[in-house]
């Protein structure tokens, strides 16, 4: 009989199916935030393996973690010699996860002391090629300490990936866990972005009509987001040119975000961070129309108003002129449209050369916001190919890069 507890395995995706992870647990007092740790890993497809110290133990029970992921918890080792095979068996399919990680068990690590059940089964993961990811958690004077830099740079540099503690106060504190678990997807990623400059933009702009009042639109900026998330995970270096109203996402700290709130913010950053880029993915729903005057202060709204509108520049063109080396994936939304209509109107984009792929969709079919989206791809491979990609918009974010840059 499978536990109650595994019913939530792949429930927001099937990324991390058939993946193990080893979760290691020391006795930091962010203990707690990784029981969550463990259901949303299992959510996304994992099975999750608890290894815990003496020390943790004394401030959870092995039961909850039991319960958490329906697996037994490995306190003390036996001569089952569990170490060896949690980290023996389909080892391109594991990964080890220390969260949270004191400075102790840090430390013993780097020097290969070996005094507890967690402390070996890395030990052997490492030994193995297993991906092991440390998550520190402390006071800030202990992270500041010489003898804890000198601890991260030796783990650095025998490839161990430091998800760093958010420094908030006098504390070195456990980061978002949507933000490790992101670590752990590009962990199992396919580096085919590796060493590559990419700048997505996403969201919407602002075009003022007086000082308060402004026309947009509804985009989220959901896509685009995915978009950069799934650069990242590829090996991308990536810059995310967002919109301050765009949707609220823990985003890994390694990607540079430039926020943009207004039509001439978007274009001053996008000019100016897709000068070396290889790849520029332009997601971002930027206003067509501006006012030919925007009003000072507030205008009155006591009597009705006419508002006179001119095209803006297209910043897509402008960067296609600037930069013609890059690789260009340019969105185009368009409403109540066939999917031959959508390809058609794709196909004008790359054969003007402005972009060498175009992701179309039609938002009359309450795309914008959503999480989930329905577009053809059209891209210029030996000949134009068109393909209709539907799902969560991070599934289909990934499936475009993958397609593009195989």
């Amino acid at each position: 009989m499978i536990h109650p507890s595994k019913t939530i395995i792949g429930e927001k995706s099937k990324r991390l199916v058939g993946k193990k992870v080893i979760l290691g647990i020391t006795s930091s007092a962010a203990i707690y935030r990784s029981i969550d740790l463990a259901r949303e890993l299992m959510r996304h497809g994992a099975e999750v393996y608890v290894v815990m110290t003496n020390e943790a133990v004394k401030l959870i029970s092995p039961e909850m973690f039991k319960w958490a992921t329906g697996n037994l918890v490995l306190v003390d080792l036996t001569g089952d010699i569990e170490h060896i095979s949690y980290t023996y068996d389909d080892q391109k399919n594991t990964i080890m996860v220390i969260a949270p990680a004191t400075a102790n068990t840090m430390t013993k690590l780097s020097l290969g002391i070996t005094d507890n059940a967690l402390l070996t089964t890395a030990l052997s993961a490492m030994g193995n090629e297993i991906p092991l990811i440390v998550v520190p958690a402390m006071h800030l004077s202990m992270w500041n300490s010489p003898q804890i830099k000198k601890t991260i740079s030796k783990l650095k540099e025998m490839g161990v990936e430091i998800v760093e503690p958010y420094v908030i106060g006098d504390k070195a504190k456990y980061p978002p866990n949507a933000e490790i678990v992101e670590y752990i997807f590009r962990a199992f990623t396919p580096k085919n972005l590796s060493e590559k400059k990419v700048v997505v933009s996403a969201g919407a702009t602002r075009i003022y009509i007086d000082d308060i009042r402004f026309i947009s639109n509804p985009s989220s900026g959901k896509m685009g987001i995915a978009m950069a998330l799934e650069a990242w995970l590829r090996g991308a270096e990536v810059t995310l040119i967002l919109s301050k109203s765009a949707s609220s996402v823990v985003v890994p700290r390694d990607i540079n975000i430039v926020s943009f709130e207004t039509y001439e913010e978007a274009k001053e950053a996008l000019l100016k961070y897709t000068e070396s880029c290889d790849v520029f993915i332009h997601a971002a729903a930027i206003s067509d129309f501006k006012p030919v005057r925007k009003s000072e202060g507030k205008i009155k709204s006591e009597k009705s108003l006419e508002l006179i509108l001119e095209p803006t520049e297209k910043i897509l063109e402008l960067v296609a002129k600037k930069q013609k080396a890059m690789y260009v994936i340019a969105f185009k939304a368009e409403w109540r449209k066939t999917d031959d209509e959508l390809a058609e109107s794709a196909k004008e984009y790359i054969e003007s050369g402005e972009a060498n792929a175009v992701v179309a969709n039609d938002v009359s079919r309450h795309i914008f916001g959503s999480d989930e989206t329905d577009v053809i791809l059209v891209y210029k491979d030996r000949d134009i190919t068109k393909i209709r990609l539907t799902g969560l918009k991070r599934e289909v974010a990934g499936r475009i890069l993958d397609l593009l840059f195989r």
